[in-house]
């Protein structure tokens, strides 16, 4: 455990590691309202001296490393942003699909989900791993239930008729637990939301995934740019992939998949065109403004550490 240090004292050691300091008082103003962790710890990595890992490259200065990090907050705005529109046409269409088939209230009947009955081609162990899913999302809804029975809206349909309908209630569930609803229902209206996104039911899945994650991440206001997504994020192979001759390793791509252009990947095939345009000029333009405040590092160096090909515009034009 490292000692508390005061501000002052949290300059003088950036100073010994080759810190230059523009502006020291803004300096000690940006150290106090976020955090020496937050902004060190979390952008220093691309500025440190390869031959020595406790210093910083020379001719580095803390404003370098606060413009990454500004740019990181950004970056978490806009992408929070597109994502919560992909987040509430999901709520609309599960609540759509869901009560055309079984009703406006029978989102607690186990039977209602996908448990594969009479299905020879799935093993016990499957069903029964589904099933214990199924059971946790269960029990997630009933306490968003009661955690919000206090709400005007909700308040009043439980009392006059007993029962949230889909519609009402996929408005208090978590993101997580949207994306858990979509891929434990039925087949057939998995398929059929997916549809709507003229993608398989599989690649949704897999597309929700990483978004939800992402969501988290911008929503807890955790460093997004150069995050490490975990495997079981992996989105699968698109057209964009191959369209922009993403590099491959043993067969697999190695951008593109489980990283931050995934998300852009995912925000590509599941925004309207208009959408989606809107999102990517402005990726482009924050991009792009934090070019003219590196100068111990290159927009190159951000880009790689981002997972970003070189060619990662085009996609823009690409149907």
């Amino acid at each position: 455990m490292k000692d508390f240090k005061t501000i002052d004292e949290q300059i003088d050691l950036l100073k010994s590691r080759n810190i230059i300091f523009e502006d020291e008082e803004n300096a000690k103003k940006i150290l106090l309202n976020n955090n020496y962790y937050n902004i060190i710890n979390g952008y220093k990595d691309l500025f440190l001296d390869n031959q020595n890992l406790t210093n910083y490259k020379m001719g580095t200065k803390f404003e370098e490393i606060y413009s990454l990090f500004e740019f990181d907050r950004q970056l978490r705005n806009i992408f929070l942003e597109y994502i919560l529109k992909i987040e509430n046409l999901m709520r609309a269409l599960i609540a759509y699909y869901f009560s055309k088939e079984f009703g406006n209230n029978n989102y607690l009947k186990l039977d209602n989900f996908e448990i594969f009955e009479n299905n020879p081609n799935v093993n016990i162990n499957t069903k029964q791993k589904n099933i214990k899913h199924i059971q946790i999302l269960l029990g997630n809804i009933n306490k968003n239930i009661a955690n919000n029975i206090d709400n005007k809206y909700i308040n009043h349909y439980i009392i006059k008729y007993g029962f949230i309908p889909l519609w009402v209630l996929v408005n208090i569930l978590s993101f997580g637990d949207i994306c858990n609803l979509y891929r434990l229902m039925k087949q057939k209206q998995r398929v059929e939301i997916a549809k709507e996104f003229n993608i398989g039911e599989q690649n949704l899945t897999s597309l929700l995934n990483i978004l939800c994650k992402t969501r988290n991440l911008c929503a807890h206001d955790e460093r997004l740019y150069n995050y490490e997504y975990p495997a079981f994020t992996g989105i699968a192979d698109t057209r964009y992939h191959t369209s922009l001759n993403l590099p491959i390793t043993n067969g697999r791509y190695n951008i593109g998949k489980n990283d931050l252009f995934a998300v852009v990947i995912a925000l590509k095939l599941l925004l309207s065109t208009e959408d989606y345009h809107k999102f990517h000029s402005k990726l482009f333009s924050r991009i792009m403004s934090i070019q003219s405040k590196l100068k111990t590092i290159s927009l190159n160096d951000v880009l790689i550490a981002m997972n970003f090909p070189n060619n990662w515009h085009d996609i823009l034009k690409m149907s």
